[in-house]
């Protein structure tokens, strides 16, 4: 067992958050247990709070995923990272992994490799399983070709995404605090490097490529 430890569980699902804590409360000793359901309860318990670790989702209401773990890993560098998820490691794992996450874990994971995971990324260890594993030491020339998602930027990816639940893009700009001109010159770049030539074609080929999630 680990010394008492301070966890956060960011997840809008509240079964998912359930089923974290009573694996915690299983496995580990802890002095408290929070959770969050978006970007705004994050950031407060985390400035009112020092956490040992962060159990992140990357798609909730009202919260911009990007900015959100960047600012968890500049301003509270004590708080070690695991994103827990359902979206495809082969296009989030890396980007998490290179913003500062420590592991990166899919939600299809057995409660034994979560407890693996918990227990390292607590630590300040580095977490991924090893069909990521493999991904991280592919070749970027070799990783760029296999999947096209991968010439986006972070920022890029983010705005595909929601792109691809149909949200227009000044609610778009909204939620990520960007201009409207700013948004509109992101969308463009999203269309030219998946060389389609509409949102809905973009959405096709998400779907090809099972860049989806929750």
């Amino acid at each position: 067992m680990l010394s008492m430890k301070n966890i956060l569980i960011a997840d809008d699902h509240a079964i998912i958050r359930t089923g974290i804590k009573s694996i915690l409360r299983k496995n580990f000793s802890t002095n408290r247990i929070d959770d969050a359901e978006n970007e705004a309860e994050i950031t407060h318990l985390i400035k009112r709070y020092k956490y040992d670790l962060l159990v992140l989702d990357i798609n909730m209401p009202n919260t911009d995923f990007i900015k959100t773990l960047e600012w968890v890993c500049i301003t509270s560098k004590e708080t070690n990272v695991l994103v827990f998820t359902m979206h495809e490691e082969e296009i989030y794992g890396l980007r998490c992994l290179n913003i500062g996450a420590k592991g990166f874990l899919h939600k299809t994971c057995s409660d034994e490799e979560l407890v693996v995971a918990i227990k390292a990324t607590l630590n300040g260890k580095k977490y991924i399983s090893q069909s990521l594993a493999e991904i991280v030491f592919r070749p970027k020339e070799v990783e760029k070709q296999a999947n096209p998602f991968h010439n986006l930027s972070s920022r890029e990816l983010e705005i595909a995404m929601f792109l691809n639940k149909g949200l227009p893009l000044p609610e778009i700009c909204s939620i990520l605090n960007i201009q409207y001109s700013t948004g509109n010159t992101y969308k463009r770049r999203i269309l030219e490097k998946l060389s389609v030539q509409n949102v809905l074609s973009m959405t096709r080929l998400m779907t090809s490529f099972n860049v989806v999630g929750c």
